[in-house]
């Protein structure tokens, strides 16, 4: 989880374009999460497990549930937890200021997979940029984690962070429970769950 958050910390998404526009940004996004992956996949077949199985249909349940049994000292609260089996809901959390679809998340991610077999991106002026062996990972990781960076936000989205919102409100959608977010919405403790391995 340090080294999760130590990386945010580093390379930010959301801040000015001076801290933002790191030489290769996109492309170590990339690396980190691979490596912080292949890593997961190494201890659990050392314990005999499968590989970890991605999370590709938004619409089908998370199998495993997830209980931190922590409390945040910071915000006075406990980690909320995940059911077995919870589902992926539109967010309506008025409270929070954001509302969000899954087809939203899914539309991204279709478009994201056409770039790739594509070949090419899009900018917001309609250019195609290649996803050429010199900067195409670079591209596609500022797409996939959208920042000021990403050369088309309005049609890429921002795939990966708000996968990390939908799996951190699965609990708690539309606010009923006055719950807040769970591990997976931050970065210091997002690692914990093993849904973020998935994602």
């Amino acid at each position: 989880n340090l080294h999760h958050w130590h990386w945010h910390l580093v390379y930010p998404f959301d801040a000015s374009n001076r801290v933002v526009d790191k030489d290769r940004r996109g492309e170590l996004f990339y690396y980190m999460h691979q490596q912080l992956v292949a890593r997961y996949n190494f201890e659990r077949f050392s314990n005999r497990l499968q590989r970890v199985k991605r999370l590709n249909n938004l619409r089908e349940p998370i199998g495993e549930g997830y209980f931190p049994k922590l409390d945040s000292l910071v915000a006075s609260r406990a980690w909320p937890g995940r059911v077995d089996s919870a589902v992926l809901k539109d967010l309506n959390r008025e409270a929070d200021q954001i509302k969000q679809d899954v087809a939203d998340l899914e539309r991204w991610i279709d478009r994201i997979y056409e770039a790739i077999h594509q070949g090419f991106v899009v900018d917001v002026s309609g250019n195609r940029i290649p996803l050429d062996e010199e900067k195409g990972i670079d591209h596609l990781g500022n797409i996939i984690e959208s920042s000021i960076l990403s050369p088309n936000r309005q049609l890429y989205g921002d795939m990966h962070n708000v996968g990390h919102v939908f799996i951190s409100y699965a609990h708690d959608p539309d606010h009923r429970h006055l719950e807040s977010f769970g591990v997976m919405g931050d970065v210091a403790t997002a690692m914990r769950d093993p849904t973020f391995y998935r994602w």
